[in-house]
């Protein structure tokens, strides 16, 4: 602009005017931004079966692979990746393992652990910190309770959870002498080193991953079971395999198996885990919770807590308290570490969002790929697994293998913040308006209600009230197959959730009745459209936290309405299941969208639909001819892609090939949002919090002041709580509380003369857990220092007193001493000069005197 501006100012020849502003055109395109694509930044993503660790690195290198979609997890791959300049490490707290016991009374013989004390006792067995420093080479933390370690709902109650876990620590022998108290009361018999009950040994059928770690830990416990008596049956099965087992009824209640080593993924941090524990204890999680329902004052706390049955966050901390405490001694799960994964990237990939949790893993990783060069290209990820379910998204992508594909094709009304955990908008925005815990507000007269039995919905009339109404914005867009979302798959989405979570409806599936379906179905009060994309949402819900508030009200939907209408039709026929558990009950196919026997059953049904049909839930929402378009629209995708996965991501899903075992993705450039869309959280704000001036030793009764200092990237940061534990050397707590913050990244711990006199002589632990409130992960350190009794004290301080007075009596006297000697040093030095001084008189006298005859002499001769 400038060389145009002083074109215009002067006096030019055509021929050099034309000359500059070409010029000026070249120059335009070179200094441009690159135009931001919509959808994703890559043309295509492809999934493909990787399974063996040993081949990671060197196909990244090779520019075969751009990413693994797993962690490492040998030392010796992990020291490669760091050594290689092609390959970029994520590492983030994305896993967790346990024991998952099966507590069931089995038809297969005598079960031990349908014995609480038994389960309970596992937790003493078992050395939590030998299998972190061991087995997992530091790349874990040990946990003991339901929630995770590094949670922020655990950093909430940290100062309990210490309490527990210095009561449930490593002890051999108190797990020895409760299970054998435990067994023996049971009738067990122990002789010659083993136990046996009715004369048959006790077996346990331990189940253990032999993939990863869990290998080398079930190892570790079989050891310990086997070193107090039990008869150890070790199956090695993969995932899978070990599904068909702890993953079915029968299975499980024949005693085919007692305990699983379980692994879990976290793709997404979530700020409060209401739902977690109801779920871990859920059919949907295992089977067995089908028939066992835990200690009854568990199980009430933790409906309560997903439920959100609570009215202050104090009250709700409390919650959490009773869970961990009764679900240790419940110990159905025995919860053994939460892990640090390492994953695998290109280093050629720029930029990209990373969730806590999940990092190389997450739903917000995997949306932001993209290349240091640009949009384009082909993203190739390597998958430790492929096609464990069905792909259907109502109860299939429970694992997290198959998950990946799901993040990328389908779209979620909102989802968690990759750093907060608190919900945001994806393709609804929204406001919250609260009465609760206990006011109501009233539901417009016109709001709608779904009415499961006669499949229709209906205005709720007067009188009706709810907790709390959430106003959603839409972003609507298309679906994948060209057709416009609407109202009528928002409508058709409610009714859905309803019948496949009402145990009375045909279509109800115990697995499809998940957490958040469940609660929406329970507390849903009506919803109403205001215009064309804004939907007023009521229910009798509430939580501390608006943003999940609209979560449990979302109503947005992946799916378009005409293709669950299909979907059910099969599932209606028992031609195939929603879920695997179903399938598995039925005999038939779990529902899958992409391949399989799914697609020939779905093409047939599609053909006896009516062209312009349209169900009972959405007549007068929508007419002929817009049906007839859905249904053309379905027809022709299935033709051309050749399955029924339609959804609204900003990837389409293209094909699945099930003998390579890979999926392609397709970038869908009809996608409402550009690429960059969530560029604004490339950049993590965890504090980092150091001790700066403190104490190396406290003394009882006194005062004593820990100076500390928050930063973010080396720049002072004050949006930060900082919780301090004081913990003995045995690890038992004695003191916390919350540092005072002073501004300037300045936080200060004072401990009166009161809070010191309660401390024994000895070494403390000052642990500092920093939770920001732009990342909700806490950061922990810890400050180490020794408490002095008073007496001891200034009995030390009468010693340093003494001992300093003494050395500076000695000095005194060194220096007096000293100066005595030069004294006399100088005396003689005195009578030196003197004696010198009276030798040169006589000198000089005799000198004159020999001058004076001299002279005399010399007058005689003249």
């Amino acid at each position: 602009m400038k060389e145009v501006k002083c074109v215009r100012k002067t006096v030019l020849s055509s021929s050099m005017f034309l000359l500059v502003v070409l010029f000026t055109v070249q120059i335009i395109p070179l200094s441009a931004a690159p135009e931001v694509p919509y959808g994703p930044f890559p043309d295509r993503v492809i999934i493909f079966l990787q399974a063996d660790e040993t081949q990671v690195v060197p196909m990244i290198e090779k520019g075969e692979m751009t990413a693994w979609l797993y962690y490492l997890r040998l030392s010796e791959n992990i020291q490669k990746a760091e050594e290689s300049a092609e390959v970029d490490l994520i590492k983030t707290y994305g896993g967790a393992n346990e024991l998952l016991i099966n507590p069931l009374e089995t038809t297969g013989g005598f079960n031990p652990f349908t014995i609480r004390e038994v389960r309970e006792a596992l937790n003493w067995l078992i050395d939590r910190n030998y299998i972190v420093n061991e087995i997992f080479k530091g790349r874990a933390v040990p946990r003991w309770t339901i929630f995770r370690a590094v949670s922020p709902d655990y950093s909430r109650i940290v100062d309990y959870a210490k309490i527990l876990e210095a009561k449930y620590a490593y002890n051999f022998d108190k797990a020895k002498s409760q299970i054998f108290e435990a067994l023996a009361k049971a009738g067990a018999e122990y002789k010659d080193g083993k136990w046996y009950y009715e004369g048959e040994p006790i077996t346990i059928n331990f189940l253990i991953r032999p993939e990863d770690e869990r290998k080398d830990f079930g190892d570790y416990i079989a050891n310990q079971l086997e070193k107090i008596g039990f008869t150890v049956n070790r199956l090695y099965k993969r995932s899978r395999d070990a599904f068909l087992l702890w993953g079915s009824y029968e299975p499980s209640k024949r005693g085919e198996w007692h305990i699983y080593t379980a692994g879990w993924a976290f793709t997404g941090i979530t700020a409060y885990d209401d739902s977690d524990p109801w779920f871990l204890y859920s059919p949907d999680n295992a089977p067995i919770f089908e028939e066992y329902r835990g200690l009854p004052l568990l199980r009430e706390a933790l409906d309560k807590l997903n439920n959100a049955e609570y009215k202050s966050m104090e009250e709700r901390i409390e919650l959490l308290k009773r869970i961990c405490e009764l679900s240790l001694e419940d110990s159905v799960h025995v919860w053994i570490v939460d892990q640090i994964q390492p994953v695998p990237a290109s280093s050629k990939l720029g930029d990209k969002v990373i969730d806590l949790y999940g990092g190389g893993q997450s739903f917000w990783y995997l949306r932001t790929l993209r290349y240091k060069t640009g949009a384009g290209g082909d993203i190739k990820l390597g998958n430790r697994a492929m096609f464990i379910e069905g792909f259907n998204p109502i109860a299939g992508f429970s694992w997290l293998y198959d998950v990946y594909v799901y993040y990328l094709v389908a779209d979620a009304g909102v989802f968690p913040h990759p750093h907060t955990g608190l919900y945001i908008p994806i393709r609804t925005s929204f406001t919250v308006e609260t009465a609760g815990p206990d006011g109501k507000l009233d539901v417009p007269s016109d709001a709608l209600k779904y009415d499961l039995t006669s499949e229709k919905f209906k205005p709720v009339g007067p009188g009706v009230n709810a907790t709390s109404k959430v106003t959603f914005k839409i972003t609507w867009g298309k679906w994948h197959h060209g057709q416009p979302i609407t109202k009528a798959d928002i409508l058709y989405g409610i009714a859905e959730t309803f019948k496949v979570t009402v145990e009375t409806s045909p279509l109800y599936d115990p697995v499809a009745a998940s957490p958040g379906r469940t609660i929406f179905v329970k507390t849903f009060k009506g919803l109403r459209f205001v215009s064309d994309d804004t939907v007023e949402v009521y229910l009798d819900y509430w939580h501390v936290d608006k943003s999940y508030i609209a979560s449990t009200a979302s109503v947005w939907t992946d799916t378009p309405w005409e293709l669950l209408v299909l979907a059910n039709k099969a599932v209606l026929d028992k031609k195939v299941a929603w879920s695997v558990d179903m399938a598995d009950e039925w005999g038939v196919d779990q529902l899958d969208f992409t391949k399989g026997s799914s697609l020939n059953i779905l093409s047939e049904i599609l053909a006896t639909i009516q062209e312009n049909y349209i169900p009972p839930e959405l007549e007068g929402f929508v007419d002929a001819s817009e049906a007839a378009a859905r249904w053309s629209a379905l027809k022709s995708f299935y033709k051309t892609r050749g399955h029924f996965w339609v959804s609204n991501g900003p990837y389409v899903f293209a094909s699945a090939d099930t003998t390579a075992l890979q999926v392609t993705l397709e970038a869908f450039r009809e996608y409402p949002f550009k690429a960059d869309k969530w560029d604004t959280m490339l950049t993590v704000k965890i504090p980092n919090v150091r001790v700066t001036d403190a104490p190396e030793k406290v003394v009882s009764g006194l005062a004593a002041g820990f100076s500390l200092r928050s930063e973010v990237a080396g720049q002072p940061y004050d949006r930060a709580s900082v919780k301090y534990l004081l913990t003995d050397a045995s690890g038992n707590l004695v003191a916390s509380g919350i540092a005072r913050a002073y501004g300037g990244g300045v936080f200060k711990i004072e401990l009166t003369g009161e809070d010191t006199s309660k401390l024994a002589a000895g070494v403390y632990s000052l642990k500092l857990i920093a939770v920001g409130e732009e990342a909700a992960l806490p950061y922990l350190t810890e400050y180490t220092f020794t408490v002095t009794p008073a007496i001891s004290y200034f009995e030390s301080l009468s010693e340093s007193l003494r001992a300093e007075l003494s050395t500076k009596i000695l000095t005194l006297e060194n220096r007096i001493e000293t100066l005595s000697e030069s004294v006399s040093e100088l005396r003689n030095r005195l009578n030196s000069m003197e004696s010198i001084v009276n030798i040169s008189i006589v000198l000089a006298a005799l000198s004159i005197l020999l001058a004076l005859v001299a002279l005399i002499l010399l007058l005689r001769k003249k």
